[in-house]
C-alpha cells in the first residue's frame, strides 16, 4: 500500500524536528555536566550571592587590612537573604575562628567555634555539610589572591545547591524542548496539509473528468508548485472541453452539409419514381452534380481528417514558385472572367523550393476561389511570391469586402463562415481555409490572414526552401 503525501511529509518533519531538538537538549545536557564538574556554581539564590559576598568581603579585608566593619556587611546579606529560607550567616578567620554571626530565626546566638569547627580550617577549600534536620550548611572560602583569609558559612533550609540547580536546568531543558516539539510538530501538519489538500481535491477533479464532467475546475493552492500544476489541470481541461465542444460541432456541421444534397437528390428521384419528373438528361446531369458535390465535401473531410491526424502524404520535388501562381491564374482564368475580375501575378525572380506541387496548388486554389466569391466586379485578386532568407512568402490579396475583425481568428476553422445563415449563395462547407492551414503547416509553413473591413484581404503563407516532412 502507497503513503499518502501527507503522511510523508509528516514524518519527515516529524524526524528532523526530533533529531534537531534532541540535538538540541543533548548539547545542552553536555555543557551542563562540563560547567557542573569544573566548578560547583550550580546552586539556590544563597549560595549565589554568598559567593559575591564573599568577593565583597575579600575587597573590605583587603582595605582595612582586617575584618573591621564587617558587621554592617552581614547584616546586609542577612536582608537579602532572608526571603530564602536562610538560618543563619556567620564568618570565620583565617584560623577557624568566628569573627561575627547573624542568624534570621535562632533568638539566641549561635555557639561558639566549635559549632563550625572542622568546616574552614587554614588552607582548605571547605566542603558543604549535610544536617539530618532539613538544613544545608555552606561554607564559601573567602580569598585573597591565592591565600585564604577566612570563609562565609550559610545555613538555610533545602538540599545543597549543586543537585537542586543540575535538576532544575534538566527539567527546564526537558519541558522546553517539549514545547518546541510540540509546536514544530503542529507547523509541519499545517504545511503539510496545505500541499495534501490541492493534491486530494486534484485527484477528485482528475476521476470526475474521467466520469465525464469536463467543467470541472480546481483553484490553485498557496504553494507554487501545486498551484502550477493546477493550472495545467485546467488548461488540460479547457482543451478537453473545447475538443469536445468541436467534435459536437464537427458531427452537426457535417450533417448539416450532407443533409440538404441528400434532400435534394431524395427529392428528384421520388419525383422521377412518382411520375413528376421524367429520367431525362437535364434531370440526371442535376442529380450528378449533387453526387459531386457530396463526393466533394467527403474527400474534403477525408483530407482533413488525414492532415489533423498527421498522416498526410506529401511528395516533395522542386518545384518554382512563379510557375505555382501561373498555372493557379490559369485554373480560374474562365471563373475570373465570368465574373469581371481581373487576376494579375506578381513573382519575383524566385529560386526553387522543395515542396508538393499538387497540394501547393491546392492551397493557392482555395485561397483564389474565396477571394473571387468575395471581390464584387471589376476588382483585382493579386497572386505574389517573395523570396526571405529562410522562406518563401505565397500571398493572396483582393480588393473586395474584406474580413470583419471579429471574423479574423476563425476563418481557419473547419465549416466555420462568417455568413451565419449558412446557405451555399454566400461560400462552401467552411473546409477550404482550414485544409489550406493543414497543408501548409504540413510542410513546416505558417498561414495567416491581414484584412480591415471594405478594404480587401491579404491571405499570406510562407514554406521553407527545404523541407523534410514526408
Amino acid at each position: 500500500m502507497r503513503p499518502r503525501i501527507f503522511s510523508l511529509m509528516l514524518t519527515a518533519f516529524t524526524l528532523v524536528i526530533v533529531l534537531g531538538v534532541g540535538g538540541m537538549l543533548l548539547l545542552f545536557w553536555l555543557a551542563g555536566q562540563n560547567d557542573r564538574r569544573s566548578q560547583v556554581e550550580w546552586g539556590p539564590r544563597p549560595e549565589v550571592l554568598a559567593r559575591a559576598e564573599a568577593r565583597r568581603l575579600a575587597r573590605l579585608y583587603q582595605r582595612n587590612g582586617a575584618w573591621t566593619g564587617v558587621d554592617l556587611r552581614l547584616r546586609a546579606i542577612e536582608r537579602e537573604l532572608r526571603a530564602a529560607n536562610l538560618q543563619s550567616v556567620a564568618l570565620l578567620d583565617a584560623q577557624g575562628r568566628v569573627v561575627t554571626t547573624r542568624a534570621s530565626v535562632l533568638s539566641e546566638p549561635p555557639p561558639a567555634q566549635p559549632a563550625f569547627s572542622g568546616i574552614a580550617l587554614p588552607g582548605e577549600v571547605p566542603l558543604p555539610v549535610g544536617r539530618d534536620d532539613g538544613l544545608t550548611v555552606r561554607s564559601v572560602p573567602i580569598l585573597l589572591g591565592r591565600e585564604q583569609i577566612g570563609a562565609l558559612v550559610l545555613v538555610y533550609s533545602g538540599t545543597p545547591g549543586s543537585q537542586q540547580g543540575a535538576g532544575t536546568l534538566a527539567r527546564g531543558i526537558l519541558g522546553a524542548g517539549l514545547a518546541l516539539a510540540t509546536i514544530l510538530i503542529a507547523l509541519a501538519a499545517f504545511f503539510s496539509s496545505r500541499i495534501s489538500t490541492p493534491l486530494r481535491q486534484l485527484d477528485a477533479a482528475a476521476r470526475s473528468m474521467a466520469a465525464g464532467n469536463l467543467q470541472v475546475r480546481v483553484q490553485p493552492g498557496l504553494v507554487r508548485e501545486v498551484a502550477d500544476l493546477a493550472r495545467s489541470f485546467n488548461q488540460m481541461a479547457d482543451t478537453l472541453e473545447d475538443a469536445d465542444r468541436q467534435r459536437r460541432q464537427l458531427t452537426a456541421d457535417v450533417a448539416h452539409e450532407l443533409r440538404t444534397p441528400l434532400s435534394i437528390i431524395k427529392g428528384r428521384l421520388e419525383g422521377i419514381q412518382d411520375g413528376v419528373y421524367r429520367p431525362e438528361a437535364e434531370q440526371i446531369a442535376g442529380l450528378l452534380d449533387k453526387v459531386e458535390l457530396l463526393e466533394r465535401l467527403v474527400e474534403d473531410l477525408r483530407l482533413l481528417a488525414l492532415a489533423e491526424a498527421g498522416q498526410l502524404a506529401l511528395h516533395l520535388e522542386p518545384v518554382n514558385p512563379a510557375r505555382l501562381l501561373d498555372d493557379a491564374r490559369s485554373s480560374f482564368a474562365h471563373q475570373a472572367e465570368e465574373r469581371q475580375i481581373d487576376v494579375r501575378v506578381e513573382a519575383e525572380a524566385v529560386p526553387e523550393l522543395t515542396a508538393d506541387p499538387q497540394r501547393i496548388a491546392q492551397v493557392l486554389g482555395n485561397l483564389i476561389n474565396n477571394a473571387l466569391r468575395h471581390t464584387p466586379p471589376g476588382g483585382v485578386v493579386t497572386l505574389a511570391v517573395r523570396a526571405n532568407p529562410s522562406e518563401v512568402l505565397f500571398e493572396v490579396r483582393d480588393t473586395g469586402t474584406g474580413i470583419a475583425p471579429e471574423d479574423l481568428p476563425r476563418i481557419f476553422d473547419r465549416f466555420y463562415r462568417a455568413d451565419p445563415s449558412r446557405t451555399r449563395s454566400s461560400g462552401g462547407a467552411g473546409l477550404g481555409l482550414a485544409i489550406a492551414r493543414r497543408i501548409v503547416e504540413a510542410h513546416g509553413g505558417r498561414i495567416w490572414a491581414e484584412s480591415m473591413p471594405g478594404q480587401g484581404a491579404k491571405v499570406r503563407f510562407t514554406l521553407p526552401w527545404y523541407n523534410t516532412c514526408v
